[in-house]
């Protein structure tokens, strides 16, 4: 009898957890329904220890079975039940047919209440199987501690089971209201780009056919590297497309073993990468570890052990009643050349998110670093060249003239990370050619301090996403929007933070932050600076020699400065004071951009309702900025910040193509659609959309619909 009743059980608490479900959590209700079974099944068996005659309902003597095995066995039992019950019930759900899940359910309780008629009368009585077939076995009512014992059992299902219910339907509300918001549509915030900025930039980097830079360091100039000159930039472009050919051909499972190839050559060469970015970018080697080498590791495991299920042809579902003798299969296909053009703040980790995705699906790739970066990418592009047919993987090298070469090329596809002006040009050129495009851009992200903030806890999250990487990350905060409740706090908090943090130069290891990575960038941040002169300023340490800057907290900067408005990509974080949490949504989406948010709150309920009504593509509560690092997240903005994501098998859909294969083995002489029609072929119609319709007389349609089947192999000359 217990099985049937766990099966009814998780059935009903998979039920009542059907908004959880859709809500994406429905791991979480099966486990505490499955939870609930079990704890049933391991509280009935005290009961069977208790009073061992109940343990074979009386239908067999005692010794008939082994004590070790039968309670084990009666354990599984009901433990499968419950997890069966939970699952049935949830893939019924998911698929939209709730009116079966709520007759499954009933079903394990009809089956629950014949058992119980059949087998009720050896529950109420104790005793020995001899005692109980000659009429003797004791009531059990009368059994001392029989009351008492049933009465905890029964208040512990009580208490457990209603808090179970409680949980699920309060948890599932919070859960459908969180789902349902949206940001307000009347808080936009667009700035439009004047058409005639809209081009393919020219870089003070590149001078007479090189990309001369300086070590962020200490200002000494870096070897030149040589550019590739337009013109030939097409060749390059073609040189991919025939390897492409090779590239694919050689199947899903060798292309995994050459990337884990390529992996291993990555990690072996961690160190040197780290050396390179130190020199090139200014990013102390910690930080590299952090953000690059060990995130990259992570990609590359993520692709390669998840890519024969992201690659995989897709069957597709036929209705066999009209469609006989078919199947069908959508498959993935490479989409031949995809472009990857990627800035220099992350050189390592924001290339590998395309270019490893790219290649297992089959396609080449034109890689383009930026030319604040052309070493890394440089070394980059040869880790793959070692492992990959030749010309699989093409470098190119140069400024914005480069990019709008390849895309004037003819690239299949085109993923871009830069900034809002340069993702203009570029989505500029792509429509005049109708290349496929992804853009991530530029943010002015915004943490949301609300009053009950764990401020210490804040405050360090908030300097670390405003400062890792000396500021120079597009999900870096650079708004931090404190209700006026607790503003004073949060800056006490944050002055705090700013005296343990170590700027450079410092010896290896002991360098929070590092300096900006090239002069330009140096240039723009201090006139935001200096433009937001107003501004209180809370400073940090003074760093000493070369592009180094010293990490400075703005409060209450000028509404409209750029500082407030424009991204500044360094170590200045403006502190800005509102009213209330309403003010603080609105501020947040005032802004042109919308790459993340982070909302800080001991209210995890209401902050995860604020965060879902400000426009952005991630949210996080109490923690910002490493979300980029997560192989099975989603990567992206809305509005200025860009379109598309990388990361997550999202990916899957932009870097191939979909073709769908239908085989037909010609059972029918005719389809039911060809010629002739014929009156059979109006009952038919007539039939299957009263079939589909969903209300009344469905087995008459069907039996409609079969009969016109078969008029109409009669009409078929």
């Amino acid at each position: 009898m217990d099985p049937p009743t766990a099966y009814a059980l998780s059935s009903l608490i998979t039920l009542l957890g059907r908004d959880l479900i859709r809500a994406g959590r429905g791991r979480v209700v099966f486990w505490v329904a499955l939870g609930f079974a079990v704890y049933f099944a391991l509280t009935v068996q005290y009961f069977l220890f208790r009073y061992p005659a109940w343990m074979y309902a009386y239908l067999f003597p005692e010794d008939a079975f082994s004590l070790a095995w039968v309670s084990p066995t009666f354990f599984l039992a009901v433990s499968i039940a419950g997890a069966l019950g939970a699952y049935v019930t949830q893939s019924l759900l998911v698929t939209g047919r709730s009116g079966l899940a709520v007759g499954n359910a009933l079903l394990g309780f009809l089956a629950w209440g014949i058992l119980w008629f059949v087998t009720w009368d050896p529950y109420f009585v104790v005793g020995s199987y001899a005692e109980y077939h000659a009429g003797t076995a004791v009531p059990s009512m009368e059994v001392p501690g029989f009351q008492i014992a049933n009465a905890i059992a029964g208040g512990s299902y009580a208490v457990l089971g209603l808090g179970i219910v409680y949980w699920t339907i309060v948890t599932g509300r919070r859960a459908r209201e969180l789902a349902s918001l949206q940001p307000d549509p009347s808080e936009e915030g667009w700035r439009k780009i004047p058409s005639a900025e809209i081009s393919a930039p020219a870089s003070p980097m590149v001078e007479a056919g090189e990309i001369r830079g300086v070590r962020p360091r200490d200002g000494k100039p870096l070897p030149p590297v040589p550019v590739t000159p337009l013109e030939q930039v097409a060749a390059v472009v073609q040189r991919a497309r025939r390897a492409q050919l090779e590239w694919a051909e050689l199947g899903l499972d060798v292309r995994r073993e050459r990337l884990r190839a390529v992996k291993r050559r990555f990690l072996a060469n961690a160190e040197a990468f780290a050396e390179l970015l130190e020199e090139e970018i200014g990013r102390p080697r910690a930080e590299t570890y952090i953000t690059e080498i060990i995130p990259s590791a992570d990609v590359f495991d993520y692709w390669i052990e998840r890519a024969p299920v992201l690659f995989a042809a897709r069957p597709v579902s036929i209705p066999r009643l009209v469609f006989q003798g078919k199947r069908g299969v959508v498959e993935r296909l490479p989409r031949g050349v995809v472009g990857a053009i990627m800035p220099w703040n992350f050189p390592l980790a924001l290339p590998l998110r395309t270019l490893v995705p790219a290649l297992l699906g089959g396609n080449a790739v034109v890689f383009k670093p930026s030319e604040f970066a052309p070493r890394s990418g440089a070394r980059l592009a040869r880790l793959f060249s070692e492992a990959i047919p030749e010309g699989a993987v093409q470098l190119v090298q140069g400024d914005g003239r480069a990019g709008e070469a390849m895309i004037r090329a003819g690239l299949d596809h085109l993923v871009f990370t830069g900034s809002r002006l340069g993702g203009a040009a570029v989505a500029k050129a792509c429509g005049e050619t109708l290349t496929p495009l992804s853009l991530e851009l530029g943010a002015k992200d915004a943490a949301i301090v609300l009053a009950d903030a764990d401020l210490e806890r804040t405050a360090a999250g908030i300097l670390w996403a405003a400062f890792g990487n000396a500021g120079q990350n597009c999900a870096a905060i650079e708004r931090c929007l404190v209700v006026r409740a607790v503003r004073d706090d949060l800056l006490r908090a944050l002055e705090r933070e700013l005296e343990r943090l170590r700027p450079g130069p410092a010896p290896e290891g002991r360098e929070d932050l590092g300096p900006l990575a090239n002069p330009m960038q140096k240039r723009v941040v201090d006139s935001q600076l200096e433009e937001a002169s107003e501004g209180r300023r809370i400073l940090g340490p003074e760093p000493r020699g070369g592009l180094y800057l010293r990490p400075t907290v703005v409060v209450d900067p000028p509404p409209r400065s750029r500082l407030a408005t424009e991204e500044t990509f360094g170590p200045v974080l403006p502190v800005i004071t509102v009213r209330d949490q309403e003010a603080a949504v609105a501020e947040a989406n005032r802004s042109p951009f919308g790459l993340t948010v982070s909302v800080w709150s001991r209210n995890l309920h209401r902050a995860e309702r604020l965060g879902r009504r400000i426009h952005a593509g991630v949210v996080t509560i109490n923690n910002h900025a490493f979300t980029g690092s997560l192989a099975d997240a989603p990567w992206g903005g809305v509005r200025g910040s860009g379109f598309g994501v990388t990361n997550s098998p999202e990916v899957v859909s932009a870097l191939t193509r979909p073709r769908f294969v239908l085989v037909d083995r010609g059972k029918p002489r005719r389809e039911l659609w060809w010629y002739p029609y014929g009156a059979a072929t109006l009952e038919i119609g007539r039939s299957l959309a009263r079939l589909r319709s969903g209300t009344g007389g469905k087995v008459g349609a069907a039996l409609d619909t079969l009969r016109g089947l078969a008029r109409r192999k009669k009409e078929i000359p």
